[in-house]
């Protein structure tokens, strides 16, 4: 492998969408199973940088939840109104639930929506709002991405290990796979990078909707520190399994490390395309953006992407939302573009 080649190919590629307006900063990280091999930053982050990975929290609440269900707390076909008391304690609840496995909410093949405001109904329990969102939404049917699939998740976390998220995610595998600098609710302010102007795209949604929410920040005021995600900033306090989690590209990369050594069958089986699933595998995602493997995405511009097979992964992080005018572009073509580099220059030959 010419690491000097790839090197450049990977400033070339994230210079290249930077200059274009795709994003103001980047933090870029590629690596095989044993060690980093390329790291480059843009704009104001540094390697040390903290990023606002919005849904790439699914993939460390996916991966607590593999990790339970490879030590016996539960099993994939369980459902999760079965697991859950709460659950089960609400009518409309259990019965709208009634079938809902583990799988099915890790590969997104629940039935329930994609997106609700649970902050238009803050100080509401939750189990409360989710009867009331799931009441005034369709059934989905196939593959439906869904934030509600993982808040769930991160319920079942707390409620079994009988601790706050944020506890779970640093005792339960933060420390025990050495992951370094990957967290709810950072500290040290003047590592974050900032993630967005305000939530301009939410109230978009919410007017959409017909749905009413008077809490929005500012717009045109930068927040470091405060999640993107309504959701999780407003109705979770910045903890959810769904959205929250600030990280370096360091932390995310050994935890696809994590995957691309393990032994473990299930946590294999998790980085392929499911059956039952087209381009989900459990959790993490398949299909033409990952070559010969598989990844996740951020909605502020953050993304993964790893191959067991050919030994060779990305970390990208970007804060594409970051643009006072809400003149956003969505990153995939980045992605894609960065990925296919990584792959044609890093993987190893068949």
């Amino acid at each position: 492998m010419d690491l000097q080649r790839l090197e450049q190919a990977v400033v070339n590629v994230t210079c290249r969408y930077r200059e274009a307006g795709f994003f103001p900063d980047a933090a870029v990280r590629v690596f095989n199973r044993e060690k980093s091999l390329v790291t480059f930053c843009a704009g104001n982050a540094k390697d040390t940088s903290l990023f606002d990975v919005a849904s790439l929290t699914k993939i460390a609440t996916a991966t607590m939840v593999l990790r339970m269900v490879e030590h016996g707390a539960f099993r994939l076909e369980d459902e999760i109104a079965n697991l859950l008391p709460s659950i089960a304690a609400h009518p409309y609840l259990q019965a709208r639930m009634k079938g809902i496995t583990l799988e099915m909410l890790l590969t997104h093949t629940s039935t329930l929506t994609d997106w609700y405001p649970f902050y238009s109904r803050c100080g509401e329990d939750f189990y409360e709002t989710l009867a009331y969102a799931l009441s005034h939404t369709e059934v989905t049917r196939g593959v439906v991405y869904s934030d509600l699939n993982f808040m769930i998740l991160g319920k079942l976390l707390e409620e079994t290990l009988r601790k706050p998220l944020s506890v779970c995610l640093q005792e339960e595998l933060v420390q025990p796979l050495g992951l370094g600098d990957m967290m709810f609710c950072p500290q040290e302010r003047e590592r974050i990078i900032p993630a967005d102007y305000g939530n301009a795209i939410e109230m978009n949604m919410c007017r959409e909707r017909n749905i009413s929410f008077d809490g929005f920040r500012p717009l045109g005021v930068p927040a470091p520190g405060m999640v993107n995600d309504g959701n999780s900033h407003y109705y979770f306090g910045d903890v959810a399994g769904h959205a929250g989690i600030y990280a370096t590209t360091e932390s995310y990369m050994r935890l696809c490390q994590y995957y691309m050594t393990t032994s473990s069958e299930l946590l294999v089986r998790a980085q392929k395309e499911q059956p039952v699933s087209p381009e989900r595998g459990l959790g993490l995602q398949t299909g033409m953006t990952y070559p010969y493997g598989c990844g996740h995405t951020g909605f502020t511009g953050t993304s993964i992407y790893f191959s067991r097979e050919k030994n060779i992964g990305c970390v990208a992080f970007t804060n594409r939302l970051f643009f006072p005018e809400a003149n956003h572009h969505n990153t995939g073509e980045f992605r894609r573009a960065l990925h296919e580099t990584v792959f044609a220059l890093g993987a190893e030959a068949l």
